[in-house]
């Protein structure tokens, strides 16, 4: 049986380690937290001899933990990983409202707080995180290497550990508050952060494998801010302006 495979994945249930994902909410899940966790553990040990077995746990977040199992089918099958282009732009307010519903586009409501610096080289923030009716808390670092790059790390958090983090605000910052709006158009993934300091602008990413630029006719680009320090989102905890 394990010989029919090249290569085996096992993603860790959010039951070990990201319970606060954990719920009913999905019709297919139906086994109590407890016996997640048995099945999860039955479930690796039955794969246990595979000569390339990879486990992909849930030590940060959901976007990287489905990167790192892409990165291992490609090595598997020993193509390169392509890399998605990210692309930033200040654009015209579009009608969100006629948008949400041309595009199914889902929305989240985010408010992030940057913490005081106990160290230089690491950026600390908290974020609220509102899903329909549901609340989610994370807290997150951002290290900056003496060669200048950059990594991030971000864990889950209790609403209780989230207001505790709140009393570490930097006070030279505002918390920065957005509506983020995520939808896919011709095969490219599009977010659209919308801020209430900014009437008529709004911030659009676009994630894709191709060079060709295909936007939704909706959307009018007043200028591409790939890189521009000023649209950083610490910058406008700072100017609170787009």
């Amino acid at each position: 049986m394990l010989a029919h495979y090249d290569l085996v994945l096992h993603l860790v249930s959010c039951a070990k380690g990201a319970e606060f994902a954990y719920n009913l909410g999905n019709a297919a899940r139906t086994e109590s937290l407890e016996y997640a966790r048995e099945m999860d553990d039955r479930t690796l040990r039955a794969w246990s001899a595979h000569p390339n077995l990879k486990i992909i746990d849930n030590s940060v977040n959901f976007a990287d933990k489905i990167k790192r199992a892409l990165q291992e089918i490609y090595r598997a099958v020993g193509e390169p990983e392509p890399m998605p282009q990210k692309k930033k732009y200040l654009i015209a307010m579009p009608d969100m409202e006629q948008l949400t519903a041309a595009y199914n586009a889902a929305t989240l409501d985010m408010m992030q707080t940057y913490l005081r610096k106990i160290q230089p080289s690491i950026e600390r923030r908290v974020r609220q995180q509102r899903n329909g009716t549901e609340y989610l808390y994370f807290y997150t670092e951002k290290h900056l290497m003496p060669d200048g790059t950059k990594w991030d790390t971000e864990k889950p958090i209790s609403q209780k550990e989230y207001i505790q983090y709140l009393m570490e605000g930097d006070p030279a910052l505002h918390q920065v508050h957005k509506i983020k709006y995520r939808f896919t158009y011709r095969g490219q993934r599009f977010e659209i952060d919308v801020y209430p300091f900014s009437e008529d602008k709004a911030i659009m990413f676009r994630y894709s494998d191709s060079d060709s630029v295909e936007l939704p006719p909706e959307i009018t680009v007043l200028r591409d801010v790939t890189g521009d320090p000023d649209y950083k989102n610490r910058q406008l905890a700072i100017s609170q302006t787009l």
